[in-house]
């Protein structure tokens, strides 16, 4: 199939998926082409074989234009930023596109306040004290290296000073693309200007698609989703009004994607260099802190991992 000829490739009869309810055609050998699972729906003996069309309970509708733009063109269109006006109702951590997310600790932990510590080796985990009267939980605060109050403390991590030197930013912005500077005529991803630009939609537009890519084995679309994310992130100013947009972010890919693997270049990686940068700005917004407590220790161990490597 990778040597069938573009022409032929247009010349085969178009497929029809449902997405969220919406009919979408693209040419059925055009997906063999780039996608083996989908191909396995398309020409094996399955019902959607036999149905003519195929049924996609786990994709949007967006993502997969934006997949049948990329067949075709070799990228695609992100998702349009929005503005304040014209999603007046959003407000900084509370949007939700998989659970609502308490924004005060005491809704989990009522009578008790949070600290967070941890062993030399950097693995740290939650723990909880009883507090008389609880207070909220202080981000910007030194992080100590012990479990047990009064322990002496061996090492403290300043999380608002990680990146003093710029060196976690240098490092993520000159990232280099394998993908994407193959792909002459994509589009430049467009920088925000003010703080009343929500790009949530934009940044989940990326992640989205990776998460469709890995899901259907097209490589290719994962590394490029991939890259114009990073792209995308390594021009974007963080306004103290927009850490809910990278909040949302860090939602949908702590809750879709795989933990962390060894020498595998993926989203978590990504996201949690970014985060190591600007941490500074998210440690002062309540919801990140919900979000790490939420999450169930994933996203909190890899932003460890990057502090360990980083301090040690």
């Amino acid at each position: 199939m990778a040597a069938q000829s573009r022409s032929s490739v247009y010349a085969s009869a178009p497929f029809k998926f449902i997405v969220e309810g919406e009919p979408l055609y693209i040419h059925s050998d055009l997906v063999s082409l780039h996608s083996k699972p989908l191909d396995r729906m398309i020409h094996a003996p399955m019902a959607e074989a036999q149905k003519g069309f195929a049924t996609l309970e786990d994709v949007d509708e967006g993502t997969f234009v934006r997949f049948i733009e990329w067949a075709h063109k070799g990228y695609y269109t992100a998702a349009e930023f929005t503005t304040d006006e014209a999603r007046s109702s959003r407000t900084s951590g509370n949007q939700n596109h998989d659970e609502v997310v308490p924004t005060t600790q005491e809704a989990d932990f009522p009578g008790e306040t949070i600290r967070l510590a941890s062993e030399e080796n950097f693995d740290f985990a939650p723990v909880i004290e009883a507090e008389p009267e609880p207070e909220p939980m202080s981000w910007d605060a030194p992080l100590a290296s012990s479990y047990k109050k009064g322990k002496k403390v061996k090492k403290v991590i300043h999380f608002d000073r990680l990146d003093q030197k710029g060196g976690l930013k240098e490092s993520f912005i000159s990232r280099r693309y394998t993908v994407r500077q193959s792909a002459v005529e994509i589009p430049p991803p467009r920088p925000n200007h003010h703080p009343e630009e929500d790009y949530t939609d934009v940044f989940l537009s990326h992640v989205q698609l990776y998460v469709f890519a890995d899901a259907y084995d097209i490589q290719p679309l994962r590394v490029l989703a991939l890259e114009e994310l990073h792209a995308t992130l390594a021009i974007h100013t963080l306004y103290p009004e927009r850490t809910g947009d990278i909040i949302a972010l860090l939602r949908y890919v702590y809750a879709n994607t795989r933990k962390l693997r060894e020498g595998v270049e993926d989203v978590r990686n990504l996201v949690t260099q970014y985060v190591g940068y600007e941490m500074g700005m998210l440690i002062r917004d309540p919801a990140f802190g919900d979000l790490i407590i939420k999450d169930g220790g994933d996203l909190l161990g890899d932003i460890l991992r990057m502090v360990g490597q980083r301090t040690s």
